[in-house]
């Protein structure tokens, strides 16, 4: 891959997609952290080759029916992307380099370091629902290091890849057991806004109702190192989070971005190109879609 690789066959593909990136924020800021999300969603499963934004059909599932996909945001968005894109330069840029390209901006337009995105991925031929193994909100963190080491990610890397959860939001049913059944590892006062704003303090939430809260209440659209102040005050939602901020192997670096800002988003940043390169696919593998939600015919 390379940072130039469409230089001669579409030369304005990351101009168009910053372009289509700031109106779309401009319009809906959430969508930003919902790009962010996709991406890692895409990258863990087969490395980051679009197999997510797959829409199943009647005779073939995809990633999008897995229960961690089932909330993902922006497809649209990245198909109305690509259609620029394949408006001007036909068969050119694939599915995950638009992705790769929108991650990138949504981390700057959210405030935080520019990076490049080396560009030549191709789109994935195969998208299996089986195959979706993300760490979830409630597993244990021994558990969510394993999955990322995997991957290829230090414990370093991964506490700051939790950096994410300095913006966008989560639903109430992923924390809702903290609330309920409180252990002392949430702040007193959180866990009763959020009791209350989850429906469990006597609200009169519609039945099925999973309400959505922001990770980080402090600025939940702006990159910065809030999150792990919240870690150590016990005034995260997830207890993957809260876990990071004790664990032996997570405490130090926690401890670390919570003092040094700077070196937060200068490594999140760092991460970010890290992660939109897992097991991309090049050269000839894979294909470049037309349409990022269906294989080509």
């Amino acid at each position: 891959m390379d940072v130039g690789y469409y230089a001669a066959t579409c030369p304005d593909a990351a101009a168009t997609v910053r372009q289509a990136m700031e109106l779309q924020f401009y319009n809906d800021r959430t969508i930003a952290p919902a790009i962010i999300r996709m991406l890692f969603h895409d990258c863990f499963v087969r490395g980051c080759d679009a197999s997510v934004m797959i829409v199943p059909t009647a005779g073939r599932s995809s990633e999008r029916v897995a229960i961690p996909n089932q909330t993902l945001r922006g497809f649209n968005i990245v198909n109305r992307v690509k259609k620029v894109l394949e408006s001007a330069c036909p068969g050119a840029v694939s599915c995950a380099d638009t992705l790769a390209l929108m991650a990138r901006d949504s981390v700057a337009l959210l405030g935080g370091a520019a990076y490049d995105v080396p560009l030549g991925r191709r789109d994935g031929l195969q998208s299996n629902p089986w195959e979706v193994d993300l760490p979830a909100p409630f597993a244990r963190l021994d558990d969510a290091l394993g999955a990322f080491a995997a991957r290829g990610f230090s414990a370093e890397e991964t506490v700051v890849l939790f950096g994410a959860h300095t913006v966008g939001a989560t639903r109430c049913s992923h924390f809702r057991y903290r609330l309920a059944h409180p252990d002392g590892t949430m702040d007193e006062a959180l866990r009763r806004d959020m009791a209350e704003a989850c429906g469990l303090a006597g609200g009169d939430l519609p039945p099925g109702d999973d309400p959505t809260a922001f990770l980080d209440q402090d600025t939940p659209f702006a990159i910065d190192n809030a999150c792990y102040g919240q870690m150590i005050g016990n005034r995260s939602l997830l207890q993957l989070d809260q876990e990071a901020a004790t664990h032996p192997a997570t405490a130090g670096h926690v401890a670390y971005y919570a003092a040094s800002p700077d070196a937060f988003v200068r490594r999140f940043s760092e991460a970010m190109a890290k992660l939109a390169a897992v097991g991309v696919l090049e050269g000839d593998a894979g294909e470049v879609r037309k349409v990022c939600s269906a294989y080509n015919k």
